[in-house]
């Protein structure tokens, strides 16, 4: 071979080589990530993929299954999208890639997703092995037909709506998977599963969601014959619409399809619209005004921003709370009305809730009543003025009596915490339209103490400040404590065992009222004071004591040279008097306590016999309500000796009587 011959050949060699480099290198450069960025349409899927959790997996590995085959298929492909993009085909299709199940479940991605299918997606357990494995309405399903490229910005992420239209189309041959159990588990609803509601008493008494939880279920994922012609135009490809079974073998299992390029959307949620929830109002049009804008927490004057009832957020339903039936209409037409009663609120919420229905109801009536009377004066005030404010003042006058109505028609029940608002915003007009007028009077501060209330229980509990009760046999006032005090809850109540339970005690409040400036002791010890000053108690009559005669007061005794309160013994006596006193002191209680336990005995033994005539039965009443007044006192007559004894043995003579009369010594 001469020498330009050889040169030839090396000049031929070297392009050849080059060329092969070339391709190689263009081969491997097309196959990488960074080159999709390159045409301008995979941008957007370019950019959710690096913000994805797939961002660190190259794209070929996904889009082609595992093998040496698909390996030289993605180089090939990668080239020829290359030369597709400079001769600008591109623009005539769209971008469309199959994602293959091997490619998912390759070896060290998501191998052992079958074996280990259960996640938490949005708080319900979701298996990935019987969604892959079993047929779901007949038809097999994909990866990709649930993690898919649908949603702007995410890439291959589950969308709510591919399992909206699998669970939620209506198919009378797979019923159960629309069922709400079939994705909310019971343990997932009840403690101690982190859930604002226990659902355990809704389970219990056997109640249907759609009970409280109505609406929502939004479409039916109809397939429009229209949404054929986006991908096809061949007539005969139309015509097969019908045939289900052949359209998802093609669409699912073979091609990669999303659901909702055919159906039409179903959506699952919580309907907060009040007017859409009022499931009457296709009769009662215009109706339950008030009702709705309490519950909707909205539309009151004066109150810049919305506070919809928890329920209403929790997309409860009207019929979740009026659940009984009431007839009502004339002697032949009769119709059936819902009302909510006590029970309704047990019915989810358990036993003694209903209880909060009369709070919220003894709260609102005693605002209301001090807002009517403070509104009326302010009407008087405007009648009389002559101030040129007085047309603005009017106005401020019409929004204070429409809050009114609104509480007062629509019923604080349908959102307590709202219907205080709206008696605060009526106060803060009337004060403004007095302002306005010129007017002198100054109306009394509300009650509206609510917020000051210093802990979370006045979510259930508002308007617990305007309730007094008894406990420990004393009148007991939450404003006091709540308000004035601004002690918490926990003070005196505990959810460790039962909620709301009672753990405070008179040792626990004694360090408290001991302590304040001007004691009056009577106001706590009422029993006490009355026995120690003599005078009555329902059927009980007794004379002063001698120590109050002789003018002394009860730090005389419960006071000791530290000005603490204490219990009173012999000894205090003895302090006074001389050691003698301590005996005598041990001896009243011995004797009192003697009489007591006697008494009792034979007020049992009576009750026993056959029941006693009325009047005897009153008798026995009587003693045993005087009995109980003596030991509740706790000084077993050291606080009125001669006093007690005397009514203690007229209770023996009395109770003797009655036995020998029924024939019983």
């Amino acid at each position: 071979m001469d020498k330009r011959a050889k040169k030839r050949f090396l000049i031929l060699g070297l392009i050849l080589a080059g060329l092969l480099v070339l391709l190689i290198a263009s081969a491997e450069i097309t196959s990488t990530s960074r080159f999709c960025s390159t045409c301008h349409y995979m941008k957007p899927f370019y950019q959710s993929w690096k913000t994805s959790s797939h961002s660190h997996i190259a794209c070929s590995t996904c889009h082609y299954p595992p093998g040496i085959r698909s390996f030289f298929r993605a180089k090939v492909e990668g080239l020829m999208q290359l030369g597709r993009y400079w001769t600008k085909l591109y623009l005539k299709s769209k971008p469309w890639a199959e994602i293959p199940d091997e490619s998912c479940l390759r070896q060290g991605c998501h191998d052992k997703r079958l074996l280990q299918g259960q996640v938490k997606f949005k708080k319900i357990v979701f298996d990935h092995k019987v969604h892959l494995t079993d047929l779901k309405r007949g038809k097999r399903l994909r990866c990709t037909s649930c993690h898919s490229q649908i949603v702007q910005g995410e890439h291959i992420t589950v969308t709510e709506g591919t399992c909206f239209i699998c669970h939620f189309k209506e198919s009378k041959a797979y019923p159960a998977i629309n069922q709400c159990t079939h994705c909310h588990h019971k343990e997932e609803l009840t403690p101690p599963s982190d859930v604002r509601f226990d659902h355990a008493v809704v389970f219990a008494n056997g109640f249907q969601c759609d009970k409280c939880h109505s609406r929502t279920i939004v479409g039916d994922g109809a397939v429009p014959r229209e949404n054929c012609y986006k991908c096809h135009f061949e007539r005969e490809r139309v015509e097969k619409y019908g045939e289900t079974d052949l359209i998802h073998l093609n669409h699912i299992a073979l091609h990669k399809i999303e659901c909702n390029q055919c159906h039409l959307q179903i959506q699952h949620k919580i309907e907060r619209d009040i007017e859409t929830l009022a499931d009457c109002r296709t009769c009662h049009t215009g109706t339950h005004r008030a009702q709705k804008i309490l519950y909707s927490g909205e539309g009151g004057k004066g109150i810049a921003h919305p506070q919809p009832n928890i329920m209403l957020e929790k997309g409860l339903s009207c019929k979740g709370c009026h659940m009984f039936h009431e007839e009502t209409g004339g002697e032949n037409i009769k119709s059936g009305t819902y009302v909510s009663r006590e029970k309704a609120c047990e019915s989810c919420h358990g036993k003694g809730f209903g209880r909060i229905l009369k709070e919220w109801e003894t709260s609102t009536n005693q605002k209301l009543k001090e807002i009517r009377s403070i509104f009326e004066k302010t009407r008087g005030e405007m009648d009389r003025s002559q101030s040129p404010q007085k047309a603005k003042a009017e106005e401020l006058l019409q929004d204070a009596a429409f809050n009114i109505d609104v509480v007062e028609r629509g019923k604080s029940v349908h959102n307590i915490t709202y219907s205080q608002e709206l008696i605060a915003a009526c106060y803060s007009r009337l004060e403004e339209a007095l302002r306005l007028i010129g007017s002198s009077y100054k109306p009394e501060k509300l009650a509206l103490r609510t917020a000051t209330v210093p802990n979370q229980c006045t979510v259930c509990h508002t308007g617990i400040e305007e309730i007094s009760g008894q406990v420990f046999g004393l009148r007991f006032s939450h404003e006091k404590h709540l308000v004035e005090q601004k002690l918490a809850c926990s003070k005196c109540h505990s959810d460790v065992k039962r909620h709301g339970e009672l753990i405070a005690t008179k040792a626990s409040c004694a360090p408290c009222h001991h302590e304040e400036p001007k004691q009056d002791c009577g106001a706590c010890h009422e029993i006490q004071k009355t026995i120690y000053q003599g005078g009555g108690r329902g059927d009980l009559k007794l004379s002063k004591s001698v120590m109050f005669e002789a003018e002394v007061d009860c730090a005389g005794c419960h006071k000791d040279a530290q000005n603490h309160i204490v219990r009173s013994d012999g000894k205090t006596c003895a302090g006074c008097h001389d050691q003698s006193y301590i005996a005598m002191f041990r001896e009243w209680q011995s004797s009192i306590a003697s009489l007591l336990k006697s008494l009792r005995a034979s007020v049992a033994g009576l009750k026993k016999q056959s029941p006693p005539q009325a009047q005897k039965n009153l008798l026995l009443q009587q003693i045993e309500s005087g009995l109980q007044t003596i030991e509740i006192d706790g000084s077993l007559g050291v606080h009125n000796y001669g006093a007690l004894e005397e009514v203690l043995t007229s209770y023996k003579k009395m109770i003797d009587s009655m036995a020998k009369s029924s024939g019983h010594d």
